[in-house]
């Protein structure tokens, strides 16, 4: 039996969207990226699950998290299935999200392109190669879960815009994005202002009752999650604003020049092409809307001072609507192709638009296909460690981020086995060195400490986004019992006071090297770990006197 025109548009089309599915889990499993932040939201997990609370230290009230709904999800698989690891859960996790962004991604193509043409599939195509989306799936934080419900909120209000069904769906959906990251709220204002101002157009009134209807779902939902996290930590925004954002315009011109290194390293001329597609006279107003979307999503970017963590994950949130934009510029650019005088030639039209639809996927594979399949090619030294990555004869890390994570972790299970109990110490990173321990830990870049979130940094947006607070004496007041200086030095070879000197980093550690009351307490202790491999020295300051187990 033969398929129709119709059936055959649609194997194709299910078929395609599946290939695209595979193709993004192999390039996650492939790049198997991790982060130490993931780690923070693991604490948080971790504590709840155990009866602590929502906290990163037990007894300590501090919002270090702003992705409530991800850790709540975390929590209820971890509950579930207590003896899997949180890490294989977040990793699965945010792997299924992805996959269901780009699903719902191509099935949004296949209905704003009237379920024909080549173009169905091409923005599911550069989510599945880019390098952000498939870093961040298993980066444990909840970067694919917001970017699938903003897009998923985003393509219902656009249903609706075509049909008038699905109205309340919408701020269901922005509710639930709210509830997973703060900046959802913003886009849901905008959506409600497109609304308001379509029904405008329509009836000439401001008011309706579908309006408040609209409005009161998405309150239900926000709502009364803000008022119980305002009553139980205190303070109207996450503790993680407060040590990330300022008012420079260091800051700015810092979130500038993350969007244009994020064009510069996916391919600028991609993001000329949506252009095209909102230059077209007769254009669907949806586009506008995306365009819209987007347009305020990067001016929050730049006020916000972009983000100080690898591959771009602020603007992969944002990227399902970015690529559905450049994936009309390169419908309508090959539209236009296609009425030129070239159109009497079927290669003239295939070539070019395939080729620079190949170029456009390279640039968006790059930063992590690359360095897998030419790792000599692609490798950077990394001064600290003073090892290169990717990995040559002494480890086999592709990531400094996954080695980091594990170089803390080492860390972490040694105090864990040798710090008396109660410990408090203090360290700069705060995700893999907590979690893999049960002691306090004072975070020293104050994303967990309401103190050092707080306070005032001159020129704040000069250095690197979220790392440039700290306060040395009040961590000294604190009185920790180790002081992991260095970015805790796990490292191949023992470290002595002269070269601790030249690995200090960022504002707690020196103003600590600074303070003479910090040499007089604490002194330098370095331990032997492992006979070879990145990690065969632990290197840190205990308090003068205290008396550590005899090491073998």
């Amino acid at each position: 039996m033969f398929l129709n025109v119709s059936e055959r548009n649609r194997f194709l089309f299910g078929a395609g969207c599946a290939l695209l599915v595979g193709i993004y889990v192999w390039h996650c499993l492939a790049v198997n990226y991790m982060s130490d932040d993931g780690y923070i939201a693991f604490q948080y997990v971790r504590n709840l699950v155990r009866g602590e609370g929502l906290v990163y230290n037990p007894g300590e009230r501090v919002e270090g998290y702003n992705n409530f709904l991800w850790i709540i999800m975390l929590a209820g698989f971890s509950w579930l299935l207590p003896s899997v690891d949180l890490m294989v859960i977040s990793k699965a996790l945010g792997i299924l999200f992805g996959a269901l962004t780009i699903i719902v991604v191509c099935r949004f193509s296949w209905m704003v392109r009237k379920e024909s043409g080549p173009f169905c599939l091409l923005a599911g195509a550069f989510l599945a190669f880019h390098s952000g989306l498939a870093a961040w799936s298993t980066g444990g934080l909840e970067t694919t879960l917001f970017a699938f419900l903003l897009f998923a909120a985003a393509y219902a209000y656009v249903y609706h815009m075509r049909t008038g069904r699905n109205f309340l769906l919408v701020p269901l959906l922005f509710g639930l994005a709210a509830l997973t990251r703060p900046d959802a709220v913003l886009l849901f204002g905008v959506t409600s202002a497109h609304a308001l101002f379509m029904e405008w157009k329509r009836t000439r009134k401001l008011f309706s009752l579908r309006l408040v209807a609209w409005g009161l779902v998405f309150l239900a939902i926000y709502v009364p999650y803000y008022v119980w996290r305002y009553s139980y930590y205190g303070y109207p925004m996450p503790n993680t604003f407060y040590t990330k954002v300022g008012s420079t315009y260091l800051q700015y011109i810092r979130g500038a020049r993350y969007l244009l290194d994020y064009m510069k390293w996916f391919g600028g001329f991609i993001f000329v092409l949506p252009l095209l597609a909102l230059l077209r006279k007769n254009r669907e107003p949806w586009r506008d809307y995306v365009a819209l979307l987007v347009g305020v999503y990067f001016i929050y970017l730049v006020y916000v001072g972009g983000d100080g963590l690898a591959f771009y994950r602020f603007v992969v949130y944002i990227a399902p609507l970015m690529y559905v934009l450049a994936q009309e510029g390169f419908a309508d650019l090959y539209e236009r192709i296609k009425q030129s005088r070239f159109a009497t030639r079927r290669w003239a039209l295939a070539a070019p638009a395939l080729v620079l639809v190949l170029v456009s996927l390279g640039f968006t594979m790059r930063l992590t296909v690359f360095p897998l399949l030419f790792p000599k090619d692609q490798q950077w030294y990394e001064p600290h460690s003073e090892l290169n990555f990717p990995g040559d004869a002494g480890h086999r890390y592709v990531w400094f981020d996954n080695y980091f994570v594990d170089r803390l972790a080492v860390a972490a299970r040694w105090l864990e086995a040798n710090a008396p109990e109660g410990a408090v110490v203090a360290s700069t990173p705060a995700g893999s060195i907590a979690y893999h321990m049960n002691h306090k830990v004072i975070d020293m870049l104050g994303l967990n400490d309401i103190h050092i979130a707080r306070t005032v940094t001159p020129r704040m947006g000069k250095g690197r986004a979220g790392h440039e607070k700290g306060d040395g004496k009040y961590v000294l007041s604190r009185s920790p019992d180790f002081i992991l200086m260095g970015n805790v030095a796990v490292l191949s070879y023992p470290v002595d006071e002269t070269t601790m000197a030249r690995k200090i980093r960022l504002k707690s550690e020196n103003e600590l090297w600074d303070d003479p009351e910090f040499h007089k307490s604490y002194e330098l202790e370095c331990v032997r770990l492992a006979d070879s491999g990145p990690f065969q020295y632990f290197t840190f300051y205990k308090k003068e006197g205290l008396v550590l187990p005899a090491q073998p």
